[in-house]
């Protein structure tokens, strides 16, 4: 069920504009982000999972078109890891649904803990990466966008977290060409996360586009500002910052006392 606490809208904008600076500089959908802010103004966690994901939409929809102008979007492998997040996200969300609200926080800390590692200590495409036939390569695309999807209907996020890394070492591609093709993916894994979240009742969509809307404008500005940076130095940044994220949430999972769903 929908909490009936209401946020001020001031808080929502702001919240959107923090998640939408991120995605745009570093192509994720902002949930890192959105969720424990959403937390801290007195969401619950599912509420906080669910309006995360439905917001996320128009913030990675406005930092994938400012990546695609640039020529920084490869639109083939887009579509594949997305039509896996679909997949990925609807049956994520669904056992998101079924989990407690302890479980959800400590699964969301490792998954956020994981890839803040990776994206701290990313290296050089897998050799071999860049010799894939066609096929191959949207196969492989379509498994990132299944676990990441999974992952990000779970924890609330879009997945970018996973797919940035992923597409880096398994597909060959540049990191600012991985931030837009992630962005891209990223709408549909919103999409079809948001549908099972609304079937179940967790999700406040006026509350989401109030966030989404707030994001918008920061996704659009740090895009930019992104493609002007080293992509080695942005993967760095946000991994420390993810790392952060994931100890806090597990941290407090671990302290805090078993709670229902």
């Amino acid at each position: 069920m929908i909490q009936a606490t209401a946020v001020k809208t001031w808080k929502l904008l702001l919240i959107g504009l923090t998640a939408g600076l991120l995605s745009g500089g570093f192509g994720v959908g902002g949930g890192i982000v959105l969720v424990p802010l959403l937390l801290a103004v007195g969401m619950d966690r599912h509420r906080s999972h669910a309006t995360s994901l439905a917001s996320i939409f128009p913030i990675a929809a406005a930092g994938a078109i400012s990546f695609g102008l640039s020529g920084e979007v490869n639109l083939g492998l887009g579509v594949a890891v997305g039509i896996g997040g679909v997949v990925g996200s609807m049956v994520g969300a669904s056992l998101m649904n079924r989990l407690s609200t302890r479980s959800l926080a400590i699964f969301f800390g490792l998954v956020i803990l994981a890839a803040g590692i990776r994206m701290i200590f990313s290296t050089d495409p897998l050799p071999g990466s860049a010799d894939f036939g066609e096929l191959i390569l949207v196969l492989i695309a379509f498994g990132i966008g299944l676990i990441s999807g999974f992952f990000g209907g779970v924890a609330g996020i879009g997945g970018g977290i996973v797919i940035v890394p992923a597409t880096v070492l398994l597909l060959g591609i540049s990191q600012h060409e991985a931030q837009g093709t992630s962005l891209l993916a990223i709408i549909l894994t919103s999409v079809a996360a948001t549908i099972v979240n609304r079937k179940n009742r967790r999700v406040d969509l006026k509350d989401a586009v109030i966030v989404g809307a707030g994001g918008v404008g920061g996704s659009i500005f740090a895009s930019q500002v992104a493609l002007g940076v080293d992509g080695n130095l942005l993967s760095a940044l946000f991994g420390g910052f993810a790392v952060l994220i994931a100890l806090r949430t597990l941290y407090r999972a671990f302290t805090a006392g078993p709670r229902p769903a």
